[in-house]
């Protein structure tokens, strides 16, 4: 393989990564990266790789920096340019590793993307610098639901009690599980706790679940009618007010007010 060279290109012809790590890219953070940039300059070239058969180069690592230039209106960058050959996802993986930044999602898919071209896991471990039931927890991950995926992309939800609230498979309750969990910061005890009431009262918690939806949903269908004190006629409860009076006031009130009704 040829050793890589350092040299200026054109924005225009660097394309961004085909399979980036990056499930998001935060756009506060893009823009103090773009800050820094149009301050200091950039301290570390892009990665790419090319020229392709258009004269076109991927990026292999550093998109972030690429979308801040293109923000700052730059019409070069600084590269270090790799052969066409060159395996951009290794490069990738082994520069966010440096960083340890990305979430367990971005992970997964980094992981997924190695098994996907059939790469052995021992190999795949052996890349990330983890373990095997490291490797064998992010591929799991894209086996979940997008809920689930999502809270743990978030770090709302641990991998550990996502992979116990995977396992309910109604997807209204177990969503609003993930909600809880995320609200009181539940560990795994709690999660599983939570996985074995569902399994051993599925239909109860289903069936009332759905009841507590449809009335949610249905919510303006339902009034509550009391009666007027003065006409009294039945009325919308949100169309009356509280007043205290005395027993006596009352009395009055309502006997003048129904002398005077047409």
């Amino acid at each position: 393989m040829e050793p890589p060279s350092y040299t200026v290109l054109d924005l225009r012809v660097i394309r961004p990564p085909a399979d980036a790590l990056r499930a998001t890219i935060d756009p506060e953070r893009l823009g103090e990266l773009a800050d820094s940039m149009a301050a200091e300059g950039m301290h570390q070239p892009l990665g790419v790789r090319g020229p392709d058969h258009d004269g076109t180069y991927e990026i292999v690592w550093g998109h972030r920096r690429y979308l801040a230039a293109l923000s700052l209106h730059w019409d070069t960058i600084t590269a270090r340019v790799f052969a066409l050959d060159y395996d951009g996802a290794l490069a990738r993986v082994s520069e966010n590793l440096q960083r340890d930044d990305l979430s367990p999602l971005e992970e997964a898919r980094a992981v997924q993307g190695f098994l996907a071209r059939g790469d052995a896991l021992p190999f795949v471990a052996r890349i990330f610098r983890r373990s095997r039931g490291w490797v064998e927890q992010r591929a799991a991950l894209l086996t979940y639901p997008e809920d689930i995926q999502r809270a743990v992309h978030d770090r709302s939800l641990s991998l550990a009690v996502a992979h116990l609230l995977a396992a309910i498979d109604h997807d209204g309750y177990r969503t609003e599980l993930v909600r809880e969990a995320h609200r009181v910061g539940a560990n795994s005890a709690t999660a599983a706790v939570w996985v074995a009431h569902y399994q051993k009262d599925k239909d109860l918690l289903v069936r009332n679940h759905l009841t507590v939806e449809a009335f949610l949903t249905r919510k303006d269908e339902y009034k509550i009618v009391v009666r007027c004190e003065a006409c009294e006629k039945d009325t919308d409860i949100t169309d009356t007010r509280t007043v205290r009076y005395c027993v006596r006031c009352v009395g009055e009130i309502a006997a003048v007010t129904r002398s005077a009704a047409p």
